[in-house]
């Protein structure tokens, strides 16, 4: 079996007790042969292998809980705070939903993700061996495909679509690559060596998604305007990790942030339409007003200016 159909097994493996723990093994053994077809079959001997697995690969830890009388997942919480394990649960569980729920696939309906994870484990493998990768890449802003080294530092999940964070040739800054542009991609025999304090995580805390860099803007406190309806979605799902709650009425709520208010956060603001106002910082305001931006202010109190509710508010 392929090193990618197993780690598929193992995964299906922790989702199914993550999901359905506690879980007996003889549950655990018939889901197995349910998933992957008749004549596969999970003996005791091999479900101890994937356990001691699973703990190797992903430090996560299944045991036998006699209280509960089946196979639980060892420290639960502790998943939910990790970011990559959590989301590759989450995925694998969908995917479990999907399989076993064939009859009803004409009712459950999926977003369409651009391509490009065909890239993902060549990429992985040249993080994992810290190799350059030569890469043929086509820009939205250039005629022409180029082809050039990228020493890939890491790859981040945004918005439906997978991106490369790397340093190429030629350019001192790292640059952001999506994968589904990448045209060929192959692995060099140059090495090369990551930073040692670079910090995938720490390196994008200031940003919304993908875009790393604004001349015309750095890392400053954000304020937002949020009528009440829309502040209900902002509750479930912030905008970003920083996002606090400082004023809430029947009317509106007032939410800040600090973080670059890059290309992407504005035009994330832009598709709020009238639900969003940006209360500071002063430049933002002006630019995203330049944009046609902002009403938010005008339809809840209509006898008051912007500026006469800024001086309200004070």
């Amino acid at each position: 079996m392929s090193t990618a159909g197993l780690i598929n097994r193992y995964v299906w493996f922790v989702t199914t007790i993550y999901i359905r723990g506690p879980i007996t093994l003889e549950e655990i053994q018939h889901r197995f042969e349910s998933r992957f077809g008749r004549g596969e079959e999970l003996s005791e001997r091999q479900f101890h292998r994937y356990t001691d697995a699973v703990e190797e690969l992903f430090d996560i830890e299944i045991k036998y809980s006699r209280s509960q009388r089946g196979y639980v997942i060892a420290d639960r919480e502790g998943i939910n705070n990790m970011g990559m394990r959590k989301w590759l649960i989450q995925t694998f569980s969908v995917s479990n939903i999907l399989h076993e729920s064939q009859d009803l696939k004409n009712r459950i309906l999926l977003e369409n993700v651009p391509s490009g994870q065909q890239h993902l484990t060549t990429i992985v493998d040249a993080m994992r061996e810290s190799v350059a990768l030569s890469m043929t890449y086509q820009s939205f802003w250039m005629d022409e495909p180029a082809t050039f080294e990228v020493e890939s530092y890491c790859v981040k999940l945004f918005e439906q679509r997978w991106y490369m964070l790397g340093k190429s040739e030629g350019y001192d800054d790292l640059r952001i690559y999506a994968l589904d542009r990448i045209k060929a991609l192959e692995p060099t025999e140059r090495k090369f060596k990551l930073p040692k304090k670079f910090d995938a995580a720490k390196f994008f805390e200031d940003y919304y998604g993908i875009i790393i860099s604004d001349d015309d803007y750095d890392v400053c406190p954000v304020a937002l305007l949020v009528d009440a309806q829309q502040s209900n979605y902002l509750r479930t799902l912030p905008l970003h990790h920083s996002q606090v709650e400082v004023e809430r009425n029947d009317k509106y709520s007032i939410f800040e942030y600090r973080l670059c208010p890059t290309f992407d956060f504005r035009q994330k603001l832009l598709s709020l339409g009238g639900s969003v106002e940006v209360l500071a910082p002063q430049d933002l305001v002006y630019q995203m007003k330049d944009e046609g931006y902002g009403i938010v202010v005008a339809n809840m109190f209509p006898e008051m200016s912007y500026h006469e509710f800024k001086v309200y508010k004070k």
